[in-house]
């Protein structure tokens, strides 16, 4: 498969991206020059994607992560690690046990 010019800029087009400027944000440095160099990229990693295709996965069970996860278990319990003095020892500004914010409209 050989992609064109003319697929590249419809792509880009759709993406809206403006190929007639600089990564850097130049605008004259892009041109037909950079839009032949993405379609000779993008036919290279179709090429590959062939390549892989070609593959004989009949006998490979599908998976989404080749490693095992487990959660180590742990107890479910509640704790009560810091008393609401300690929370509220660094707070800029506090009102009993509550912090103090601006007002929110």
């Amino acid at each position: 498969m050989s992609v064109t010019k003319e697929q590249v800029l419809a792509t880009a087009a759709l993406c809206r991206i403006n190929l007639s400027q600089s990564p850097s944000g130049t605008p004259g440095e892009g041109g037909e020059d950079s839009v032949a160099e993405i379609a000779a990229q993008l036919d290279a990693v179709l090429g590959y994607m062939d390549i892989l295709n070609q593959v004989d996965t009949d006998k490979v069970e599908p998976l989404y992560c080749p490693l095992e996860h487990v959660a180590p278990p742990r107890k479910d319990a509640a704790e009560k690690r810091r008393s609401a003095d300690e929370i509220l020892a660094n707070a800029p500004e506090r009102q009993q046990s509550f912090f103090v914010v601006p007002p929110v409209i």
